[in-house]
């Protein structure tokens, strides 16, 4: 799944993300230069989960692109906020990507 962040804005452009329940995937970011260290923190509905939807992997960086760890375990009928940090031009910049997950009973 691929999200862009620009400069002045503080969410993803394509926020919020929509997925079900069970699914697995890999967020990739992209800045708007080079961007060096990336991390994530993950909360649903307003509580820190990065170490259940974020079990394994590592987090990286290539040029303007950063690619978190894979997400997993998602829970239907919760919102998720994604916390990514990143390094760009020597400043550190905090943007989010919101997540909405249905459930897999869910109607459209």
């Amino acid at each position: 799944m691929n999200t862009n962040f620009v400069q002045d804005q503080v969410f993803a452009i394509e926020s919020p993300i929509h997925a079900v329940e069970g699914s697995t995937f890999t967020i990739t970011c992209t800045y708007w230069g080079a961007v060096t260290s990336p991390t994530a923190a993950i909360y649903r509905n307003g509580t820190e989960v990065t170490s259940t939807v974020m079990p394994s992997g590592s987090h990286t960086a290539s040029g303007s692109v950063a690619t978190l760890k894979p997400l997993t375990a998602l829970v239907g009928g919760a919102k998720y906020v994604i916390d990514v940090t990143g390094t760009v031009g020597g400043d550190v910049w905090v943007k989010k990507i919101e997540m909405t997950v249905g459930r897999k009973s869910d109607e459209q």
